[in-house]
């Protein structure tokens, strides 16, 4: 849905799709075929990242998440996180009926790191068995899932050289328990074409990158923190930790809200 958004919004200005292109990034850090510059949204495989700033080992967590979408024709807008030891569900209603399912769950078995790679069924429904009833109901509808290993990739130190740049996941991938890897590329989108617009192009990208470093850190920095804090396995932390969610939310909510305000009230259009 959001990408047919911003695939109306390109079109309109006059962007020109060209699909199913592979590229090869020149080595020298040039844009190549005369382009004034090559924009390395990629991925978490970015081919420009290589160029950019070498190659950085992936590490893998430890954690895979598993991804569904099932129908829910009278969900209520509301995002809800279900925590339990070593594992957690997140989930939230789409446009047109359907429900969003993300199951996270630790274990040592290593898992690909993929979008499309598909699972059984029966895998993450036996994960969960120990959930709630309406957690398991979401499960017990899914018909097709995928798999997706988690990894923990570097921020890239250097985000641009030459005519090349780096946006996106493919200067800094962050785990999902923020749910903010769109979010960061929109924002880097942003600052890259305001960084650019009066300057020249080695002095803008220097610009962007001055700016856009430091929110991305603390991004992917608290997406950290979150995976460890979801899955707390020591019965008298959990109970800590829970009964003090449960009292903050009770007493002083808006404080629970707050805690973010650094993420979620971030407007990257105002400097």
């Amino acid at each position: 849905d959001l990408i047919d958004v911003l695939k109306a919004g390109a079109e309109a200005e006059g962007v020109v799709l060209e699909l199913g292109c592979e590229i090869t990034p020149p080595t020298d850090g040039s844009a190549g075929d005369g382009r004034d510059l090559l924009i390395g949204a990629d991925g978490i495989r970015s081919r420009v990242r290589g160029v950019v700033n070498g190659r950085a080992p992936a590490r893998f967590t430890g954690q895979v998440a598993w991804r569904a979408v099932i129908a829910d024709r009278d969900a209520a807008p509301v995002v809800e996180v279900h925590m339990g030891p070593g594992r957690h569900l997140v989930s939230y209603p789409l446009p047109g009926g359907r429900r969003n399912i993300v199951a996270v769950e630790e274990r040592a078995e290593w898992a690909e790191e993929g979008w499309n790679i598909s699972d059984d069924p029966t895998h993450v429904r036996h994960a969960f068995t120990s959930f709630s009833a309406r957690a398991k109901g979401w499960l017990d509808a899914v018909e097709t899932v995928h798999l997706w290993g988690l990894f923990r990739h570097p921020v890239v130190e250097r985000w641009w050289r030459g005519s090349q740049v780096l946006l996106g996941d493919a200067a800094h991938p962050t785990l999902p328990f923020l749910a903010q890897g769109a979010s960061l590329a929109l924002e880097d989108a942003w600052v890259l074409a305001e960084s650019l617009r009066d300057r020249p192009i080695e002095q803008g990208l220097a610009a962007y990158q001055a700016r856009r470093n430091p929110r991305a850190r603390h991004v992917v920095a608290g997406a950290e923190r979150n995976a460890r804090n979801y899955h707390l396995s020591s019965p008298p932390v959990r109970f800590a930790a829970h009964t003090i969610l449960r009292g903050v939310s009770r007493f002083a909510p808006a404080s629970l809200v707050r805690r973010f305000d650094w993420l979620y009230r971030h407007d990257v259009t105002k400097g």
